[in-house]
């Protein structure tokens, strides 16, 4: 009975069982950390409206997602850019954001994703 409810708690606490992302929650926590560099909608940097512009280019989100898993969204977001072979001025959130927080910003990606579609 012991090595069952053990292996219940394992199960229950594992990666795999928890939640998935939440696409709404995702939105709001886009809109205050990501919103600056990629845009309301993830359109990249609005050179017309910026006075100052970033080192690098800001990519058009709209345009990579499809060509990015969400293993590899979430490590950029939570480890930057350097992490997954990109330039460094894409920062690490990881370190002040939770695993839900992570995963809610990579369903609000997807949702962007299809609203293009």
């Amino acid at each position: 009975m012991v090595h069952f409810l053990c292996a219940l708690a394992l199960v229950l606490l594992s990666p795999a069982a928890a939640r998935p992302g939440n696409s709404e929650q995702g939105g709001e926590i886009y809109q205050e950390r990501c919103v600056l560099c990629h845009g309301s909608k993830g359109q990249g940097w609005d050179w017309d409206k910026k006075i100052d512009r970033p080192p690098v280019p800001v990519p058009n989100l709209l345009e990579i997602l499809p060509q990015r898993s969400d293993g590899y969204l979430f490590s950029v977001i939570r480890d930057g850019g350097e992490a997954v072979g990109r330039t460094r001025f894409m920062p690490a959130f990881g370190f002040n954001m939770t695993e839900q927080e992570l995963k809610d910003i990579v369903a609000y990606l997807r949702s962007l994703q299809r609203k293009e579609k």
